[in-house]
């Protein structure tokens, strides 16, 4: 696993060993940064379900100014940091050990992100709903905010103020993008 554009590319990242972990293959991280492409730079970016953190840093790598990483996995909190030391990103990035629904709460009043990354363990579909209520509950998305999700199947999600832009299927993964029309 590698960072595949940006100031940091070509970085090889460690990763969490076992099935219940699985890094986004390349072509689907060039598709969700490729879209993401031209409202990347100086933003604030929230990996959740950080994993290794490798979408975090990829958003770093391509010009983001902060990225907070959460991850509740003990191992995945340690390869995390040892990633973000590998990339020299440790004024830029944060890690954050806890469960997502906690984190969330922790950001209420006090966080604002323009891009959101949620990539939980596959099977695990009511993490998506509950992830991105909090997101919306909470205050958290930034104007023009864009969420995006990977899964193992289509994403069905409705509110008013968080519009599905584009849903689309990369081999056995569905990379599904909202954008938060709303005010907070």
């Amino acid at each position: 696993m590698r960072i595949i554009a940006g100031e940091k590319r070509g970085l090889k990242l460690a990763a969490k060993d076992g099935a219940e972990t699985r890094p986004t293959l390349d072509r689907v991280k060039e598709a969700l940064f490729g879209r993401l492409q031209f409202e990347i730079s100086g933003k604030c970016v929230l990996d959740l379900f950080a994993g290794s953190g490798a979408l975090g840093l990829e958003a770093l790598s391509r010009g983001a100014q902060e990225a907070v990483l959460v991850d509740c996995d003990e191992q995945a909190g340690e390869i995390i940091k040892k990633n973000i030391a590998a990339a020299g990103m440790q004024r830029r990035a944060q890690f954050i050990k806890n469960d997502f629904r906690n984190a969330l709460k922790l950001f209420q009043n006090s966080r604002k992100f323009d891009i959101v990354l949620i990539d939980p363990p596959y099977r695990s579909s009511d993490f998506y709903e509950t992830a991105l209520n909090g997101l919306v509950e909470y205050g958290l998305l930034a104007e023009h905010a864009a969420v995006v999700a990977e899964s193992d199947r289509p994403i069905e999600f409705f509110t008013e103020n968080l519009v599905l832009e584009k849903q689309k299927k990369y081999g056995k993964v569905y990379l599904t993008f909202f954008r938060w029309r709303g005010k907070q």
